[in-house]
């Protein structure tokens, strides 16, 4: 897996695709010049490419004027990379995580995967659970561990509940 990148993986309203991923395009370019939002072979799913800090360009997007019923997920990626099996994406995760972290919600969509969404969450939370912390699947969390996967391809956000929106 790679650290530390410079995206962002969004969803949006699937009717309002188009129109919506111009905004965020328009929006951020106030912010980056070189932001690309990027197609990614699913429908209402974008990626972010930008110069700029990945926490910093969600919490733009997640301040901004663009509504959150249009841009319903904003998850930045601080860890990418290509998964050969669940063991290595839990990995990720517990070497990622803040020591300040006192209850964490776990979400995982892997779309077009082998591994199942549920199987991820699963996997994570009891990973987490035997290390003596409080996960679950929903709920109010001060922290956030969220899995996006696009194919073999995933992105891994672990951190303060506050950078994201699930």
């Amino acid at each position: 897996m790679v650290a530390m990148t410079n995206k962002v993986l969004i969803t949006v309203k699937l009717a309002f695709e188009h129109s919506i991923k111009q905004d965020v395009k328009d929006y951020l370019f106030l912010i980056d010049r070189n932001v690309h939002v990027r197609d990614t072979g699913f429908r209402g799913v974008f990626i972010i490419e930008t110069t700029k800090d990945p926490i910093y360009i969600a919490d733009a997007l997640m301040n901004s004027p663009i509504p959150g019923s249009a841009l319903p997920s904003v998850v930045p990626i601080i860890h990418e990379g290509y998964y050969k099996d669940l063991g290595d994406i839990v990995n990720i995760v517990i070497k990622n995580l803040r020591a300040d972290c006192s209850s964490i919600i776990v979400k995982c969509r892997l779309r077009n995967s082998p591994i199942s969404d549920d199987a991820c969450e699963r996997a994570i939370i009891n990973a987490l659970r035997n290390s003596g912390l409080r996960a679950s699947f929903k709920g109010e969390g001060d922290c956030a561990v969220v899995v996006e996967g696009l194919n073999d391809w995933v992105g891994i956000y672990v951190g303060p509940r506050a950078h994201v929106r699930i």
